[in-house]
């Protein structure tokens, strides 16, 4: 079967949540929190998924202006489906549907840098994070 990576306009919480539940992120994603969740994808105005056979695999939650950047929230894929190309064929959806003038920038989870590099993008070392105190 084929896996089908389109934008989506309408995310839904379970399955945002059946994708970051299988993955590192897990823990540091609000996931026993439908509406924070809930609140989360209607902030987003850029979303890409991978599916097969109407199964989510994988997504990539965004904002952009969709003139000079995007900011990846989250790239994820989940644990069972990965090594399959699938987080590099979402990254590709995204800047296919981006156009060459839109940049892309996204905070990596320390194990995931290595990816980032080999897929040909660039660190950035003058990145700052204010984080959130409420993580509820």
């Amino acid at each position: 079967m084929s896996i089908v990576y389109a934008r989506e306009t309408t995310l839904g919480v379970a399955d945002y949540v059946a994708v970051l539940a299988d993955t590192i992120m897990r823990d540091n994603r609000p996931l026993d929190n439908p509406a924070r969740i809930a609140e989360m994808l209607a902030g987003a105005n850029f979303v890409v998924t991978a599916r097969e056979n109407g199964q989510i695999l994988g997504l990539a939650r965004c904002l952009t202006d969709h003139s000079w950047i995007c900011y990846c929230a989250e790239l994820a894929v989940k644990e069972s489906a990965q090594g399959r190309r699938i987080g590099t064929g979402i990254l590709q959806k995204c800047w296919e549907l981006l156009g060459p003038r839109v940049g892309f920038t996204l905070l990596s989870q320390p194990t995931a840098a290595a990816f980032y590099e080999h897929i040909g993008m660039e660190r950035c070392p003058d990145a700052f994070l204010r984080n959130r105190t409420d993580r509820a």
